[in-house]
């Protein structure tokens, strides 16, 4: 095992950072160090060679050709586990506690608190990435608040970790599908669903084309890239029941503005009324749509 280490210069961070939200599942973590101003990128890898192959996928993704030099350094397998749980904490929102497997006995959850134990993976994280917080935060906010009905069915499209739809389950949602077309992601998906005795999620490798039809869902939520949420804007807004919900995250916020009107203009020509409400965090945005009388 290696860790491949990299100088950011500032210029390059925001790139960068909407970057590895694009390629994800990848091994790469970018580190910010406000009182120094500098920023670094790290990433573990089998080999040396693996490394600068993700690297050359990164760099290309920006359509920057000079690939600059790793620094590398060989690790030996306690370095490895200890280096790669650092990056991992736990985190909340309200009564409901994100916990990486390792801090299952250490970390105090509060009496009648709700938790969903991870472990993460370099690739996919514990979903502290603006745009799962985002999804995350509706799910727990909107499931105080909107009628029972619309919590008996749930589709979450590009799972990564199945961390949205393991945890809409642990709040009472019910016929949950959740589809990834990266069998890895629905790998890891399904251990951590065993790792909290959960048998209520049907994870699926699948594309969003897979589960379009007769089907209609009450609670959608699309946390995938904006030009792909664009693109399937009518089969996104075709599989939501009457007054269903749905959720569009992975959005920058210098999208959101375009995005949010071209759904506007499509729910329009599909003669459905809807409520859209927005959400921001740092440089990343959500859209809720909740419809009012589609057909």
């Amino acid at each position: 095992m290696i860790k491949a280490h990299l100088p950011i210069e500032e210029n390059l961070v925001e790139q960068l950072e909407d970057a590895l939200y694009e390629i994800t599942p990848h091994n790469w973590v970018l580190h910010f160090r406000h009182s120094k101003s500098t920023s670094f990128l790290e990433g573990y890898f089998d080999t040396s060679l693996d490394a600068e192959e993700s690297l050359k996928e990164l760099f290309y993704t920006l359509e920057i050709i000079e690939i600059p030099e790793l620094l590398i350094s060989e690790l030996d397998q306690e370095d490895w586990v200890n280096s790669y749980k650092k990056h991992f904490h736990p985190w909340s929102i309200g009564t409901f506690h994100w916990v990486p497997i390792w801090c299952k006995k250490s970390y105090i959850i509060p009496k009648d608190n709700f938790r969903l134990f991870l472990d993460p993976g370099m690739a996919f994280g514990t979903g502290n990435h603006e745009t799962t917080k985002l999804c995350l935060e509706e799910i727990v906010e909107l499931n105080e608040k909107i009628p029972n009905h619309l919590k008996h069915n749930f589709l979450d499209i590009g799972c990564g970790s199945g961390i949205l739809a393991l945890t809409a389950s642990i709040l009472g949602f019910e016929e949950i599908l959740a589809i990834d077309n990266d069998p890895l992601a629905i790998k890891v998906s399904q251990e951590n669903a065993e790792m909290n005795d959960n048998n209520k999620v049907n994870f699926k490798t699948a594309d969003l084309d897979t589960v379009t039809g007769n089907k209609r869902y009450n609670f959608v939520v699309a946390n995938i890239q904006a030009d792909i949420l664009q693109k399937n804007a009518e089969t996104l807004i075709t599989l939501i029941n009457n007054d269903g919900v749905l959720i569009l995250s992975g959005i920058l916020s210098k999208e959101c503005s375009e995005l949010d009107q071209y759904f506007k203009a499509t729910l329009k020509k599909l003669g459905i009324d809807s409520k859209t409400v927005i959400k921001k965090m740092n440089d990343w945005s959500l859209i809720r749509i909740q419809m009012l009388n589609a057909n």
